[in-house]
């Protein structure tokens, strides 16, 4: 009987009377692959390959950061070769392994720190604005937020509203352009005012769920601990912890979907589809799509597995409903601009057939892959799967993390900001799992091989994580810098200037109930700006003109105030 678990199946001996050739050559590998990732970013705009295709902000990301930290890593990885001592490595897999709550315990509290003093607790992109903005809208019992019409065109970028917001000029109605999953999720920290905990937790439930998964396929805790070592030196787990992406939601419940089919009965492949349901709808289906699509073909092509397929679909059913409802609640909003053709206009928009211009999108994503995982992270994974491709669960997982990468050829954008290749990440958490797998029976695999692991692992954790997270750091001090800082005690209004800098129009963030203390406003020309002033606040004083913002200062008193009963937030209310 084919079952969907490795219980019955037999992973392929990896012996030392081979360990020290294969040992040998992942090494060869992985410091050949890491040469071709710099000398790929070295060649960027100076021969072969352009960028002049790429979004502002992925580009700059690539040829200035990663760029720097490629050099870095190609450091770690020469380091790693020439370690031959295995057993500290071995001691801290094997303390994560047999500890993996203590591990996912610890970790919720290093990611919040990272969200609120790396990160400083800000959505820097509008995809995370966006899921930010609907989750206080949630958070509060509403279902979309209501400003003032006439003001709309300062609250709302015009080239945001559609896209990143849907928001109605006659009704003043206001939601966010993608699906409401995660903002569902957020809503929950948002409500007790700890809206940095969200991903956290979610990546310390991944951390725990890639060592049930990695436990379920080698019969090994030594090599789930070693799967959350992999996880935990690699830069894009520990960047989307602290962020606001969902892309930490959609690493989650994909892992949990394929944990809970690994053995699967009524009651998981239920579970399975509850799952699913939500990464549905989390920001948009593709992700979970991608991810699901090889464990629900091999559902389909073996009889002995179609009993699970109603439990499964019946637990499909709320995540379908809810997101075919939110199309119809959107197109109301938008005053039924989003109807089916609309959508299937937007559709083409953003799939095509993959052109040289995409190919060369995706190759830089693989660089950037790369770079931003723990050292040869990817060669240790390919190890994985070779030695347990005999494993049906294993063969699924590769197949779910290359199907997602494949998926995304067919789609049109780059990504645009990110941290590493933030389209492949719902599928990342199958990497530090199959590297996990090269790394079973430690009797039996090569000290050379575990030394080379265990030092690039070590090096990717106390030096690469952190000078990435030096980065986000700056990138996001530098963003916040772009804006003078306000005048206390009272508000302040800035009127943003969208042509005014780099990334500039992203620092038109307004809560949807407009509590802030300051209003960051679209400047839309010097006279209209100065007439919404004198007409809201006829004492306010223009206290500083750059090219990227106006700041107006109200005064010492805050000008805010309450609506309905006294036990209400203070909110700006605009004539």
């Amino acid at each position: 009987m084919c079952k969907l678990h490795i219980m019955t199946e037999q992973a392929p001996e990896f012996g030392n009377s081979s360990g020290s050739g294969s040992g040998q050559l992942v090494v060869l590998i992985g410091i050949l692959t890491t040469v071709i990732c710099l000398v790929y970013l070295c060649l960027l705009d100076r021969a072969v390959v352009s960028t002049d295709r790429f979004s502002p902000i992925y580009r700059f990301l690539l040829i200035v950061y990663d760029f720097k930290t490629a050099w870095i890593l190609a450091v770690a990885t020469c380091l790693a070769a020439v370690w031959r001592n295995p057993k500290p490595a071995l001691n801290l897999a094997q303390a994560l392994g047999e500890h993996p709550a203590i591990a996912a315990a610890v970790a919720i509290v290093l990611f919040s720190l990272g969200s609120i003093f790396v990160y400083h607790s800000y959505p820097f992109s509008m995809d995370e604005y966006a899921a930010v903005f609907l989750s206080k809208i949630f958070s509060t019992g509403r279902l979309y937020a209501q400003l003032p019409p006439n003001y709309m065109d300062w609250l709302i970028v015009r080239g945001f509203n559609g896209g990143f917001l849907v928001s109605s000029h006659e009704t003043g109605r206001v939601i966010e352009g993608y699906w409401p999953g995660f903002a569902l999720i957020l809503s929950l920290f948002e409500f007790l005012r700890l809206p940095w905990l969200c991903n956290a937790t979610l990546a310390a439930l991944a951390l725990f769920l890639i060592h049930r998964l990695t436990v379920e396929l080698t019969q090994d805790k030594r090599a789930a601990g070693w799967a959350i070592l992999f996880a935990l030196a690699s830069g894009a787990f520990a960047a989307n912890a602290i962020s606001y992406y969902s892309m930490q939601a959609h690493m989650t419940l994909n892992l949990l979907f394929a944990y809970l089919l690994m053995r699967p009965s009524a009651f998981r492949a239920f579970g399975a589809g509850l799952a699913g349901s939500v990464a549905l709808i989390l920001h948009n289906p593709m992700p979970h799509t991608a991810f699901a699509m090889p464990w629900l073909l091999a559902f389909v092509v073996n009889r002995q597995q179609w009993r699970y397929v109603p439990p499964l679909v019946l637990g499909y059913a709320p995540g379908l409903a809810l997101g075919l409802g939110w199309l119809m609640f959107r197109s109301d909003i938008a005053s039924g601009a989003y109807d089916i053709s609309a959508i299937r206009e937007s559709a083409r928009g953003a799939f095509t057939w993959p052109s040289a211009a995409i190919v060369n999108m995706r190759v830089a994503s693989l660089v950037k892959m790369w770079v931003w995982a723990c050292p040869c992270l990817f060669v240790f994974a390919a190890l994985g799967f070779m030695r347990y491709r005999g494993s049906t669960p294993a063969r699924l997982l590769g197949y779910s993390a290359a199907f997602t990468f494949v998926a995304y050829l067919f789609v049109t954008f780059d990504q645009g900001h990110g941290w590493g290749y933030r389209y492949f990440h719902p599928a990342w958490g199958v990497i530090p799992i199959l590297a996990g797998c090269a790394m079973a029976d430690g009797s039996k695999t090569h000290a050379r091989l575990v030394s080379f692991a265990g030092a690039a692992a070590i090096l990717g954790l106390i030096a690469i994580v952190p000078l990435q997270l030096f980065q986000i750091d700056q990138v996001i001090l530098r963003h916040l810098a772009l804006i003078g800082p306000p005048q206390r005690p009272g508000n302040n209004v800035y009127f943003i200037h969208p042509r005014g800098g780099f990334y500039v129009a992203d620092m038109v963030q307004i809560d949807p109930l407009l509590r802030d203390l300051d209003l960051k406003l679209v400047s839309r020309g010097t006279d209209l700006d100065d007439q919404m002033i004198k007409r809201n606040w006829p004492s306010a004083e223009k206290v500083a003109s750059e090219p990227a913002y106006d700041q107006w200062y109200l005064g010492p008193t805050d000008l805010r105030g309450s609506i309905g009963d006294s036990d209400s937030p203070r909110s700006f209310v605009l004539k």
